[in-house]
């Protein structure tokens, strides 16, 4: 079973996130958190991460 995931906020709220749920869930993968690109929120992009949970594999990940 894999579920997909992505996480949204302020940079400084995933990112705190992200390295929450790395360090509890090694099933789980999740990109660095990267601004949105929507030219309609030009002036407030949120922060996103994309990633993914494969429940029963542990997960190789080359950075926390």
């Amino acid at each position: 079973m894999k579920v997909k995931i992505r996480l949204s906020g302020t940079k400084k709220e995933v990112a705190r996130l992200r390295k929450h749920l790395l360090k509890n869930h090694p099933q789980m993968i999740l990109s660095n958190p990267r601004e949105g690109s929507n030219p309609k929120y030009a002036n407030n992009q949120m922060w996103f991460c994309y990633g993914d949970y494969e429940a029963g594999k542990i997960r190789r990940r080359r950075s926390e």
